[in-house]
């Protein structure tokens, strides 16, 4: 028998400290339980063209045929697969027909629940993570030449972290005739947390740390995106950065918060 579980969410996007404008896009559609981030690139002002075009794209495919393409995991599939080629192809539409906009094109990452389940989608570097039993992983596998060098051998994991490479995806919504994505389907538990980001988080704030400030502000995401936000900045904040946090039911409640979660709650309000 299986039970419905309920979920809580916080987004937030900042531009950074050193770009002029925000190229990222988050979209949430809690009635459909869709979730997306996109970093857009281009000419001038394009990026953000593209990342709020293909999140809003996404979001009518889905709505017009999710109803019943979700009954089961193959036409779900193809529903998602579908969708991203929409905006594949609307991109190099645009692109091939505004000067300004050539070589435009958009990451992008999603999460869409089915029942209990939960449908992953992604091309391009934004990410998703899940946290689960304390323990944060990701579920997402980075298309860009720094993960290709990694998974060739050529570099390890920590010459990665330091890598001018950092920002060079090999795959994105506008690159192609067709969207190349990567998905999957996972089973949600309750008190799964998920976090669906772009790169300006990733690259700017440690894996470690991202796990420590879910972990311990996970019975308040409003105040743990905004922990994440602050941390990537305090870092340098090279790039926009936008993230979802979505968990699902309620985690083990807290009778007295920790001495972490209480820093990071003085060091936000300041």
């Amino acid at each position: 028998m299986s039970t419905n579980i309920d979920f809580k969410l916080s987004s937030l996007s900042h531009t950074g400290l050193i770009r002029t404008h925000n190229e990222d896009s988050v979209l949430v559609d809690e009635k459909l339980g869709l979730f997306l981030v996109a970093d857009g690139m281009g000419g001038h002002l394009a990026g953000d063209v593209a990342s709020q075009m293909v999140v809003r794209i996404v979001q009518e495919q889905l709505a017009a045929s999710w109803q019943t393409a979700s009954e089961n995991p193959d036409t779900a599939l193809r529903a998602v697969r579908d969708a991203f080629n929409a905006a594949n192809t609307k991109i190099r539409e645009v692109a091939q027909s505004d000067k300004n906009s050539e070589g435009m094109g958009s990451t992008l990452a999603m999460l869409l629940r089915r029942g209990q389940h939960a449908m992953l989608a992604h091309i391009g570097d934004s990410r998703i993570y899940r946290l689960r039993n304390h323990r944060l992983e990701a579920l997402t596998r980075d298309h860009s030449l720094l993960q290709a060098q990694v998974g060739a051998g050529v570099i390890s994991g920590e010459e990665a972290r330091f890598s001018h490479n950092r920002n060079l995806v090999t795959r994105a919504l506008g690159m192609a005739d067709l969207a190349r994505i990567d998905t999957s389907e996972v089973e949600i538990m309750r008190g799964d947390l998920f976090l669906i980001c772009s790169d300006g988080l990733n690259t700017m704030v440690d894996d470690s740390d991202i796990e420590l400030v879910l972990f311990e502000l996970q019975a308040n995401l409003p105040l743990a995106v905004r922990c994440l936000v602050e941390i990537a900045n305090d870092n340098g904040g090279h790039d926009n950065v936008s993230l979802i946090a979505v968990r699902f039911d309620q985690p083990v409640e807290v009778t007295k918060p920790s001495w972490f979660a209480r820093l990071l709650g003085w060091f936000t309000g300041r």
